[in-house]
């Protein structure tokens, strides 16, 4: 049926649907209530993303959002606790760590993990960066807090052999996170607890 819509309503559905846990349905219905409401509601939605490409960027130092700064709101915060890094899979993890409020070190985002079967390596996850950041600020302590899954852990495992030579100790989050369970979808206090009760990888 979607190819009785007007092209660009379908190209607008097709968009839509490439959305995390939006289907062709839900994208359909999204796009037909827009349409519905007509002009402002399209302005809206094109002054919102005009602003977010010309002042959201990935922050320089952990991969995060900043807003219109080379550096996002944590980096830049003198408060946070500068010798513990904690690296997360995604955008996602890091607002999820930050909610539990058990922790206030520094955030590393590595925005993939490590998949041999879908053709991701070392190389396509800025793992360098992390190195140089890890050497250069001396860190005390780094936090491996990627999900319980097969992609996870091969990430977890691959880091602490890298971050070997450096001497330093590499933490995996505790019991509470369940086998193929995702950071992002974790309540506050079981996450809270898996930071405070983190053990040594």
């Amino acid at each position: 049926m979607a190819e009785l819509l007007p092209k660009a309503v379908q190209n607008l559905i097709r968009v839509f649907s490439k959305f995390p846990g939006v289907g062709k349905r839900t994208a359909t219905r999204f796009v037909l209530d827009l349409v519905r409401d007509g002009d402002e509601r399209f302005r809206e939605l094109r002054d919102v993303l005009n602003l977010a490409m010309d002042e959201v960027n990935l922050c320089e130092q952990c991969y995060g959002l900043a807003e219109g700064k080379e550096v996002c709101r944590i980096c830049a915060d003198p408060g946070r606790g500068g010798k513990t890094l904690c690296i997360v899979e995604s955008i996602a993890d890091q607002l999820a760590v930050e909610s539990a409020g058990s922790y206030s070190g520094r955030y590393f985002v590595l925005h993939r993990l490590l998949s041999p079967l879908r053709g991701v390596g070392p190389d396509d996850l800025n793992l360098g960066e992390l190195g140089r950041r890890i050497e250069e600020e001396e860190i005390g302590e780094v936090i491996v807090a990627t999900p319980m899954t097969t992609d996870g852990e091969t990430t977890a495992t691959y880091i602490k052999k890298m971050l070997a030579p450096l001497d330093i100790p590499v933490s995996r989050l505790a019991s509470g996170v369940p086998m193929g369970g995702s950071i992002e979808y974790l309540d506050q206090l079981t996450l809270g607890r898996a930071l405070r009760d983190r053990k040594e990888y």
